[in-house]
């Protein structure tokens, strides 16, 4: 018979223990409170980061709802293996600010955890109607999935003398809004997560472009808010009598769908953003008015497509 887990931890001192927590990756802190109860009383005390420690808190929010085990059959039988370093590092080499909340969340979160359909190993292909349960899936598109990323260029400040690109990386496509982590370094937009409501993707102000557009103060605070929107739409499917998808009835005939991602011009309610190293490029620069009396460019313009991959369900398998 094994030992009992209070047995097995080592005997260290307290202080020895808090020191050692705190160089502990999140991973590491997650697994260290099941090794025994001093270390899942003493982990809390720790001097750890205050961005593993709010991942932490989220993520035990997650693993105590009754709702979670619902959302995961899906995501574990479709999620990738990606090198997560080098995700980072292809962000990091086009532009060198990325939120450390993202950062950690990128090279730390267990992947089996992921929520909303949004994880780089995740397939990108666009879901909705009797597809989703906005619960087991999410409607819309998963633009983390694109490996390497690609840093964008959203308009700021458009149709005023100071218009200007700023940097973002787009993180979700649903056929109302699109949400963008921006990678400013400013105070006022540092670490933010904007939706645009009817698939805008122009910042008007560190305020929001309308009284519709979502701004998080940061990336564990837009994942926190996409996981009340899973909880809600829980609750409402079962005020309505309606199941929770579950991976073996869920729709198998999927369609392909393929949305343009970069564009050489802007039009509302379409989704387009140049490449962040394109932002000086003469066409790029004529989608920016510094005269407020001027108007958009209205025409498409050219289009540059991105493949939107259906990705077949994969046995479930070790991920880092």
């Amino acid at each position: 018979m094994s030992e009992p887990i209070d047995q097995q931890a080592p005997d260290l001192p307290n202080e020895v223990l808090l020191h050692a927590f705190h160089f502990f990756p999140l991973k590491a802190l997650i697994i260290g409170r099941t090794v025994s109860q001093d270390w899942r009383r003493l982990i809390p005390l720790a001097d750890i980061s205050p961005i593993r420690r709010a991942l932490l808190d989220f993520y035990l929010t997650l693993v105590s709802s009754p709702i979670f085990p619902q959302t995961r059959p899906w995501v574990l039988a479709n999620l990738q293996p990606f090198d997560r370093q080098a995700y980072i590092d292809d962000l990091m080499r086009q532009h060198p600010y990325v939120p450390e909340a993202f950062r950690v969340w990128i090279l730390e979160w267990p992947a089996r955890a992921v929520i909303g359909c949004v994880w780089p190993g995740l397939p990108n292909f666009y879901s909705r109607g009797r597809y989703v349960d906005d619960v087991h899936r999410v409607e819309g598109t998963n633009w983390l999935a694109p490996v390497p990323p690609t840093v964008c260029a959203i308009p700021f400040k458009n149709c005023t003398p100071e218009a200007e690109f700023i940097p973002a990386l787009f993180i979700f496509y649903h056929r109302q809004a699109t949400t963008w982590l921006i990678l400013d370094e400013r105070d006022t937009l540092r670490d933010k997560v904007y939706t645009f409501f009817e698939g805008g993707n122009e910042l008007w102000d560190e305020d929001g472009s309308t009284e519709w557009d979502d701004i998080d103060a940061d990336w564990i605070g837009w994942q926190r808010r996409t996981w009340n929107n899973i909880e809600a739409a829980a609750r409402e499917r079962a005020q309505k009598n309606e199941p929770i998808f579950q991976l073996e009835t869920m729709p198998t005939d999927l369609p392909f769908v393929e949305r343009v991602y970069f564009s050489k011009t802007f039009r509302r309610h379409q989704l387009q953003a140049h490449p962040w190293q394109q932002r000086g490029d003469p066409e790029v620069q004529q989608v920016l008015h510094f005269d407020e009396n001027n108007h958009r460019v209205t025409d498409i313009g050219e289009l540059i497509s991105v493949d939107i991959h259906l990705m077949p369900s994969e046995p479930m398998m070790p991920i880092n």
